[in-house]
């Protein structure tokens, strides 16, 4: 039997996320004890918080993501690194000389933008400062010309430059947009700092499209795809990508925060779960691919869903045995100088036993 108060005696930091399932971690597994259940495969592991909180529980982790940063963060969460090797580099980090790159040019200081809902042209600030942009620069050129370091001590430096970045930018938990005015931590001096180094059985993090990775077997799995429209996570955190992968592409400038290609939607379709006409096919799909003993599904009741509860219930009932439970919280709410959506919603945990 694993600990329930498993996130309460050990503390994890990754970087912001809508839809963050830090509280959702004790149910989860307390339903993974109900079977024993000793692996478990994550299908949609985001922010790496559920994987680095089962793996610290005791659990063999596999997680899979399709997103660059999310790759990163669950190959540190789940493989871990060499402490005494990542803090000389990450002093170094926090040592190392400003200059002006690709984030600086195209992610710091303001801009003169037309403002939707507004008449004329506005400044706006971008998403960083110059002095934590040209900062956030030289410190990822130096992690990528580590060319003798292991890749899993590069992927912790990485981690911790994504994590900085995150930490400083003008906006409260997204990149689509920033802040019509600099935020109190936008304004602090950036600062790297080692992720946290999560113990428990080392696991395995796999990238790509759940409809095309090889679905491994485990004891449970645990699924939380992307159904609320508009909430698209490529456009969400499209730097984060980009500073993972480093390849500092062109960028679509017709936004409020410039995007490169890969997180524009404005004529490309967004891919599963994300439309009303597909959805429930795709999660049809997805659970057919599910070969475990126990599935656990969570579905928050929000505002734009593209699949109700009653509906998403109907489709498992093809899959196994099932039973809904939930929780009530409050939503997320937004920046506080803008209007919350709802006040509450409920946390729904859909189980389906094989």
């Amino acid at each position: 039997m694993h600990r329930l108060n498993t996130l309460n005696d050990f503390k994890i930091s990754t970087v912001a996320y809508k839809g963050s399932k830090r509280k959702l971690v004790p149910n989860i597994i307390r339903y993974a004890d109900e079977i024993n259940a000793e692996s478990i495969f994550d299908g949609f592991s985001g922010t790496g918080i559920v994987s680095a909180a089962l793996r610290n529980g005791g659990y063999k982790v596999i997680a899979s993501d399709m997103s660059d940063s999310s790759y990163i963060f669950g190959k540190v969460f789940l493989e871990g690194y060499d402490a005494k090797i990542v803090e000389h580099h990450v002093g170094k980090m926090n040592q190392i000389s400003p200059t002006s790159g690709w984030l600086t040019e195209n992610y710091s200081g303001t801009v003169l933008r037309k403002v939707r809902g507004t008449s004329g042209i506005h400044t706006r600030p971008l998403g960083l400062t110059v002095a934590n942009a040209s900062k956030i620069d030289a410190a990822r050129d130096y992690v990528e010309s580590l060319s003798t370091l292991s890749q899993r001590n590069k992927n912790a430096l990485i981690f911790s430059t994504i994590k900085a970045c995150d930490s400083v930018f003008n906006n409260s938990n997204d990149q689509k947009s920033a802040l019509k005015k600099w935020s109190k931590k936008s304004l602090k001096k950036v600062q790297f700092k080692a992720p946290t180094l999560v113990s428990g059985p080392a696991g395995t993090q796999l990238m790509g499209d759940i409809f095309n990775i090889e679905v491994p077997e485990c004891d449970m799995a645990y699924l939380d795809p992307p159904y609320t429209h508009g909430v698209l996570y490529a456009s969400c955190y499209h730097l984060s990508n980009s500073l993972a992968l480093w390849d500092r592409p062109d960028l679509n400038k017709d936004y409020a925060v410039p995007r490169p290609g890969r997180a524009v939607f404005r004529t490309a379709a967004p891919g599963p779960f994300y439309s009303k006409k597909t959805i429930k096919g795709d999660f049809d799909n997805l659970l057919g691919r599910i070969k475990c003993k126990r599935i656990l599904l969570s579905y928050s009741d929000a505002p734009r869903n593209c699949i109700t509860i009653k509906q998403l219930v109907e489709i498992c009932k093809s899959h196994g045995d099932v039973r809904v439970e939930y929780t009530n919280h409050k939503i997320c709410t937004q920046y506080n100088t803008q209007e919350k959506r709802s006040d509450s919603l409920k946390e729904y945990f859909i189980i389906i036993d094989n």
